[in-house]
């Protein structure tokens, strides 16, 4: 069994073929195991199609990602930029997807010139969190027992792997600057959480 944890993205692409992209983060991919040039069954629940399997390297990314056409995508009930898991089976020469909602990661948190109504999290870490690229949508933000309201802002810098929020709700929620908290995100309700630096390493 290997399995990994990807991004969708829907392309031109013939309709039962699947591309993935991988070791896009520090740690190979298990995915990476799938011998090349050979057809396997994509699975999700009773669905199930035979693909054309595809690997694509040195591309530019932060997460590993899967590409596939808008008709194969819509057969499985699958939503593009939301995050997956693949499980590949050798014995069966197969690949079970379902959803992974929940992603978290250790990043600083920083104080920046930024609107009370805004939150920034850096292309880096946007891709780390699984968070859609979409400059001014709302995300809720949860500290402890506050949640807020929050616009997205994207910086251009894509190594910018920060957040940064007002100073305004780095003191309401006594969170303190420049230093690494614990954050999770969550697809399903948009919320992205914030946990002290004194939760990490528990």
């Amino acid at each position: 069994m290997a399995s990994g944890r990807l991004d969708l993205f829907i392309a031109k692409l013939p309709l039962h073929t699947v591309v993935l992209t991988l070791n896009c983060s520090e740690k190979a991919s298990d995915l990476l195991s799938i011998p090349r040039n050979t057809k396997l069954t994509l699975k999700r629940g009773g669905i199930k199609q035979q693909i054309q399997l595809q690997f694509l390297e040195g591309r530019e990314c932060f997460a590993d990602f899967m590409e596939m056409n808008y008709a194969l995508a819509r057969r499985f009930r699958l939503t593009a930029l939301r995050r997956y898991t693949l499980d590949y089976n050798p014995n069966d020469q197969s690949l079970t997807i379902n959803p992974a909602p929940l992603s978290e990661t250790v990043a600083l948190i920083a104080s920046g010139p930024i609107a009370a109504g805004s939150l920034s999290v850096g292309y880096e870490l946007l891709s780390r969190l699984g968070i859609p690229e979409r400059q001014g949508s709302i995300i809720k933000v949860r500290s402890g027992k506050h949640l807020v309201k929050l616009h997205l802002h994207v910086p251009a810098n894509l190594s910018d792997d920060r957040l940064r929020l007002s100073s305004q709700w780095l003191q309401r929620w006594k969170l303190a600057p420049n230093q690494n908290h614990m954050l999770q995100f969550d697809q399903r309700t948009f919320t992205l959480s914030i946990a002290s630096a004194s939760s990490i390493g528990r």
